[in-house]
């Protein structure tokens, strides 16, 4: 029910839309937050995390694939520095904060939510592959874009409810 005749009444598949994306700007925030003043011990544990993968992969691999594979852990490693763990870091609090304000004005059915929702998504699939580039560059990427373009899908099917 609303609390008024003029107030419309917001869908519940909306406010949990909302709500993960809540969660998830919070939880991303703390991260990038940690990663912003920490890069070195990231940069550190990131290398070594890809060290791992890249073992499991090329075990696996073979022929062209192996090379592949082994070129782009490589260009990973070598792309996790310190200073490009906190230029990450900065692009995704961007990206968080942009996205949690939008989710924010979309969950008190304002239409311009879903303007700084888009704006985050924008902000974290150019971010990366300019500022970044390389292999990093696309992981990161991929890794803020991903469920955020699902959810814009979401949001933009709720549109009509707000003004």
């Amino acid at each position: 029910m609303s609390d008024s005749p003029n107030q419309a009444e917001r869908p519940k598949t909306l406010a949990l839309l909302c709500m993960l994306t809540f969660i998830s700007c919070i939880s991303g925030l703390w991260t990038q937050s940690d990663r912003l003043w920490n890069p070195g011990v990231v940069a550190d544990q990131t290398r070594e995390i890809f060290e791992q993968i890249q073992e499991n992969m090329e075990a696996r691999a073979t022929g062209a694939n192996a090379a592949m594979v082994e070129g782009m852990f490589d260009s990973i490693r070598e792309e996790a520095t310190a200073d490009t763990i906190q230029l990450s870091a900065i692009i995704m609090l961007i990206y968080e904060s942009l996205t949690l304000y939008g989710a924010y004005l979309m969950y008190s059915l304002q239409k311009r939510g879903f303007y700084f929702y888009l704006a985050g998504i924008a902000v974290v699939i150019v971010g990366p592959l300019l500022l970044i580039g390389g292999w990093l560059g696309i992981m990161t990427m991929l890794g803020g874009a991903f469920f955020s373009s699902i959810f814009a899908l979401f949001y933009r099917a709720h549109l009509k409810y707000m003004a």
